[in-house]
């Protein structure tokens, strides 16, 4: 915990588990935070749209068609493990994300049965309480467009959530100037000091992004309500379209579903980054733990360069 109790940090990979790399493991992480949420006081442009929601429909084979970056629809035998790391992190010194807490099931989507990552959340009721399982992909991307097909956790359960991270600290050589980015999906928002009720606050997105390190004048924090409740027991496709600067535009536009939910163009990272999916047990206000195991699936990720 950040001596201001602004954040939580992500501890490193247990030893012996599948870690992004040696030096990594051995370095403090900051990737996710318990955040005072705001809108940050540099211009935020935040755009809603008034049309409904396209519906996030399942597509069979969705790698097959299409150029990609990366793209993965879990149709294996095993997840990947030449394009993702499952992550074996502490937050915040307490809050655990665990190997075992991600396996490939079967789930039924709209009369389709479809294989997902299952993401489990356990409750204090269960005998490893509050752990979540994280997905980190090997590599890191630059500029694009990022999107995850997800169920989330079925109420204020933890964080399901979807972000990037790059920390030049965790470097065996860091740089004299310190590089950062993270670019986030969280939901539900962290709300201090305390969320509306759950018809509001599960409409309640936190769309954050960070240049150049993890302090709050780095940052850009935007809560915003939409119209598409991420709660509704329904698969969502949650996207984000990252302009790193690399064409001399740097911009990060947030989507639910196909529809535009709110841009920025303050503190958008221009270094490339690993990729996070999944759960963790937020020690948020409004939170709450008293379950024996939650899920999220995850149906597919990929990502694709901007048109």
């Amino acid at each position: 915990m950040r001596k201001r109790g602004l954040r939580s940090s992500i501890h490193q990979q247990d030893k012996g588990s599948d870690s992004m790399s040696e030096n990594s493991t051995n370095k403090t992480a900051r990737s996710i935070r318990q955040r005072v949420t705001r809108l940050a006081a540099a211009a935020i442009a935040v755009g809603v749209a008034s049309i409904a929601a396209a519906p996030a429909q399942a597509q069979s084979n969705v790698c097959a068609t299409g150029t990609w970056i990366l793209c993965d629809d879990f149709n294996g035998a095993t997840i990947d493990t030449t394009k993702w790391t499952k992550g074996n992190t502490n937050i915040g010194n307490k809050y655990k994300v665990r190997p075992a807490n991600l396996k490939l099931t079967t789930v039924n989507d709209n009369g389709n049965t479809i294989t997902v990552v299952d993401a489990r959340m356990f409750g204090d009721t269960h005998a490893k309480p509050r752990q979540g399982g994280v997905l980190i992909t090997k590599q890191r991307y630059g500029g694009g467009r990022y999107e995850v097909r997800m169920k989330n956790l079925p109420g204020p359960h933890g964080c399901s959530c979807f972000w990037n991270y790059y920390d030049s600290e965790n470097e065996a050589s860091p740089p004299p100037v310190r590089i950062y980015t993270e670019i986030d999906i969280e939901m539900p928002a962290n709300i201090k000091p305390s969320p509306p009720a759950w018809a509001t606050w599960r409409r309640t997105f936190g769309f954050n992004t960070w240049a150049d390190s993890d302090a709050d004048e780095d940052a850009t924090y935007i809560q915003h309500v939409s119209n598409i409740n991420p709660f509704d027991g329904q698969f969502h496709v949650y996207r984000w379209d990252w302009r790193d600067g690399a064409n001399g535009t740097r911009k990060i536009d947030w989507y639910v579903d196909g529809v535009l939910q709110a841009s920025t163009t303050q503190h958008v990272g221009t270094a490339p980054a690993q990729l996070w999916v999944g759960t963790w047990p937020a020690p948020w206000p409004g939170m709450t733990y008293n379950f024996n195991v939650k899920h999220a699936y995850i149906d597919w990720v990929r990502i694709s360069a901007l048109p």
